[in-house]
């Protein structure tokens, strides 16, 4: 019988607060004790893939770049354009995660193409590519769980 991983840390995470923290006696191993299930519970969710997160992000950052490409095609932003969109179409149909590492790449490479563009002409480019820099963080940062900081500091 297989365990899910979730389940796993949750009975680490149980276990240790439930078993050994009641039976550590000094405030500094509290502390380090804490610090150990903050970690455990922020990893929970990070160690098997997620196929919908890693789906949603390979989206956003394509329709990113496909609208950064487009505002700049034709004048001085085309050569910005020609490359964004050569690393988006280099950028491997599957396997899901290989197309996520590919398109990252192209999210930075897109960053590169316009950084050296008048402001005027880069800023659609910026905004898709921010917007969806932003979207990815929030993505990001909604796994995380509550922090352990005061019980840390506090052993």
């Amino acid at each position: 019988m297989l365990i899910p991983i979730e389940r796993l840390v949750d009975g680490l995470v149980q276990t240790l607060l439930e078993q050994v923290l009641p039976d550590v006696g000094s405030r500094y191993a509290r502390g380090q004790l804490y610090a150990v299930v903050d970690v455990l519970r922020n990893l929970r969710d990070r160690i098997d893939e997620r196929p919908a997160l890693l789906e949603a992000e390979a989206l956003s950052a394509e329709s990113a770049l496909l609208t950064a490409a487009s505002t700049l095609r034709g004048g001085p932003g085309a050569e910005a354009a020609a490359r964004i969109e050569a690393a988006l179409a280099a950028a491997p149909a599957s396997p899901l995660v290989e197309r996520l590492v590919a398109l990252r790449g192209a999210v930075v490479l897109a960053l590169h193409a316009i950084d050296d563009l008048p402001p005027e002409i880069a800023a659609a480019a910026h905004t898709a590519l921010g917007t969806h820099l932003g979207t990815q963080a929030l993505r990001e940062v909604t796994l995380l769980k509550p922090s352990l900081l005061a019980e840390i500091s506090g052993g």
